[in-house]
């Protein structure tokens, strides 16, 4: 297959050749030498593109590794500026905080200025003061001085003032012990005034006790009185109870004697009282005349605890009248 090439100022176009069929042997030769040199050709120029490709490769590979170094130089120096704005900062506010404490500590130092003064004002106010009161006291010292002239008793002033500064002290230990001993008569009178208001409440809580307490005795007594006179009433009573209850026995075992004079003695109230109880019944039957079951007057018949069955039936059989006495004794 035969090819054409066109080149043009950026480049070139390979075109296949349409097959001819109709030219001759030496011609399709000839036109395929020189395709090989339009081939040749275009291969230079291909190869020249690609030299010139590669030095414009190589140029921009240069160029980019120009740019790198001055891009890493320029991140340097942005580093190494950033680094000398920020020392640059600390520095200003190193030297902004240093400014303001040098301004506070002259301010302080200003006061501290205006202070001094101020007592040196104060110092030379009192030192004139002291003078002044030095030369009005100048006449006492003269005085002092013709004291210890003219007596013997004193040295020097030192003596005299010594002296004074004893006396000063006793006078202060002796005012210290009057107001100690006003402030004890004092406590004192003031304990003294608590101990009379506490012996008056006092006074007057045992007053008030000892009234409700004679109270209360009169009260107990008044009680007392009404007990002794109950007691006195049940004793009353009760010793009348036990006449009456003696001469109660004392009737029914004299109805007992009458009613068994032929049983065995019993030995309790209790039989006294069952027998006069059988006793009675049976004349009651008999008086009324009723006629009693068979086993109610079997039971009746039955004799008392302790006693013979045959001596109180025969007694009852035996004396028929005196139990009439003696019914008649024990309802009275």
């Amino acid at each position: 297959m035969a090819a054409s090439a066109a080149i043009s100022g950026s480049g070139f176009v390979t075109q296949v050749a349409q097959p001819n069929d109709d030219l001759p042997t030496a011609s399709q030769s000839t036109l395929l030498l020189q395709k090989k040199k339009e081939m040749a050709e275009v291969q230079q120029q291909l190869d020249r593109k690609k030299e010139e490709f590669r030095q414009r490769m190589q140029r921009c590979q240069e160029k980019e590794v120009d740019l790198a170094a001055k891009q890493e130089h320029i991140k340097e120096q942005v580093r190494k500026f950033d680094k000398f704005l920020k020392d640059n900062d600390a520095k200003r506010v190193r030297a902004s905080r240093k400014a303001a404490e040098e301004e506070k500590l002259r301010e302080q130092k200003e006061i501290e200025k205006l202070e001094l003064m101020k007592q040196l004002d104060k110092q030379l106010e009192k030192k004139n003061e002291l003078q002044e009161e030095l030369s009005r006291k100048a006449v006492y010292q003269e005085f002092l001085d013709n004291v210890c002239d003219t007596t013997e008793y004193f040295e020097g002033i030192e003596n005299i003032t010594m002296r004074y500064e004893t006396l000063e002290a006793a006078n202060h230990d002796l005012k210290a012990r009057v107001e100690n001993a006003q402030r004890e008569a004092e406590d004192q009178n003031a304990k003294l005034s608590a101990f009379l208001k506490k012996t008056q409440n006092d006074l007057l809580v045992y007053n008030s006790e000892i009234a409700n307490q004679q109270k209360e005795l009169d009260t107990l007594r008044l009680d007392s009185q009404d007990k002794e006179a109950t007691l006195f009433r049940h004793e009353t009573e009760s010793k009348d109870r036990t006449r009456q209850l003696g001469e109660i026995k004392m009737a029914i075992q004299n109805i007992y004697i009458r009613t068994r004079q032929r049983g065995p003695y019993p030995e309790s109230n209790k039989q006294f009282l069952d027998a006069i109880q059988q006793r009675i019944i049976d004349y009651q039957a008999i008086v009324t005349g009723h006629d009693r079951p068979l086993a109610q007057f079997a039971v009746l018949k039955q004799p008392p605890p302790r006693q013979a069955t045959g001596g109180a039936a025969h007694a009852a059989h035996e004396e028929p009248a005196a139990p009439a006495r003696g019914s008649v004794s024990v309802s009275k």
